[in-house]
């Protein structure tokens, strides 16, 4: 196992932080990966809609469960990964970067500001998120290249 942080004490996500990159950066994938499949699903429910009017009233009866759950999948996984590569990396640009993303998925899923824009603002969201964890597998790798 490699060195705790300085500053961190042996909790469990002090260890995650702290194990083989290969973890980390396997979360921060996930992450991105999870993103993707959100950027899919915002853009599909439209065009499916557009194009199968008839089926509009079945899709938007779910909708906001769908992304209730979505959202309850996105915040642990990225909030974690983004908090291990802090601990790690002391990148703080992608932490304010995905907690950006995750708030204005939050503020979409929630209707604040109704149902208009609730996909525009998923999918900056989703592509703040998405960046985060980039930006962490970027940094994973230039330290990762320094060893």
């Amino acid at each position: 196992m490699g060195q705790l942080v300085e500053g961190l004490d042996d909790s469990p996500l002090s260890r995650l932080a702290t194990e083989h990159s290969t973890q980390r950066i396997t979360m921060d994938r996930v992450a991105v990966m999870l993103s993707a499949v959100c950027l899919l699903h915002c853009m599909a429910i439209p065009l499916v809609i557009l194009v199968l009017p008839a089926l509009s009233g079945l899709l938007l009866g779910s909708e906001t469960l769908v992304h209730w759950l979505l959202l309850g999948v996105a915040v642990p996984i990225s909030g974690l990964a983004l908090w291990v590569g802090y601990s790690r990396y002391r990148n703080l640009r992608s932490v304010l970067l995905g907690v950006a993303g995750l708030l204005l998925m939050f503020v979409a899923v929630t209707h604040i500001f109704g149902r208009g824009p609730e996909v525009p603002l998923t999918l900056v969201g989703v592509t703040l998120v998405a960046c985060a964890h980039l930006l962490n597998l970027r940094r994973a790798a230039e330290h990762s290249a320094r060893r």
